[in-house]
């Protein structure tokens, strides 16, 4: 059977590396009889395939937007804006980008304990960039306010029944961090801004 799917690797190599949606599919078909093309970048699949330079890659340029973004989103960015600043970033003519590569180029950077990884607000799934862990706190408020990429202080005392100490404790740790900002242009009820929502919001309706 491996010999089989080599063979049709072999066959089918520029496909692959042409269309995402192919690529996926036979490296499904890889996992299925027990070949993991991205354990080694010497592996035999990994030459044929040609995920292990690949996936290298495009670990190494997720690592640089993820770090230039850092100081606008505090190391949260949107895994589709992650996407299209990809696509805008690698050369033309380069293999086409889905969110299936992207997470597995960011599985081969957990080695780096970088703190790379993908979470998922509501419906928003992110991938975060800094070696930090979510409390249940933040992760409420960053989704009720994946929608609107705000909230204020009222919304989350409706939402969730906290008390004002508690969502301010959550709130200045977001804002020390980097992932909310603050707009205080309404001194008695301001409203925190989630960059990293903002900013694929912008995006899609420039």
């Amino acid at each position: 059977m491996k010999d089989n799917l080599e063979d049709f690797v072999r066959d089918h190599q520029k496909d692959i590396r042409n269309n995402p949606v192919f690529r996926v599919q036979v490296q499904r078909m890889c996992q299925l009889i027990g070949v993991d093309p991205l354990a080694s970048r010497k592996g035999y699949m990994g030459e044929i395939l040609g995920v292990g330079d690949f996936y290298c890659e495009l670990g190494i340029q997720i690592i640089d937007i993820c770090v230039a973004t850092r100081t606008m989103n505090g190391g949260l960015i949107d895994i589709e804006e992650l996407r299209e600043r990809l696509v805008r970033k690698r050369v033309r003519g380069s293999e086409p980008i889905i969110e299936d590569d992207i997470r597995r180029a960011i599985s081969q950077l957990k080695a780096l304990k970088g703190g790379y990884k993908i979470v998922q607000f509501g419906n928003r799934k992110m991938v975060q960039s800094v070696a930090r862990e979510m409390n249940l706190d933040q992760s409420k408020v960053l989704t009720l306010a994946q929608h609107s990429c705000k909230f204020n202080l009222e919304d989350a005392r409706v939402a969730f029944g906290w008390d004002v100490d508690r969502i301010l404790a959550c709130i200045d740790d977001m804002l020390r961090s980097g992932i909310i900002w603050i707009d205080d242009y309404n001194s008695s009820q301001p409203e925190y801004w989630v960059p990293a929502f903002y900013m694929q919001f912008s995006s899609r309706n420039s």
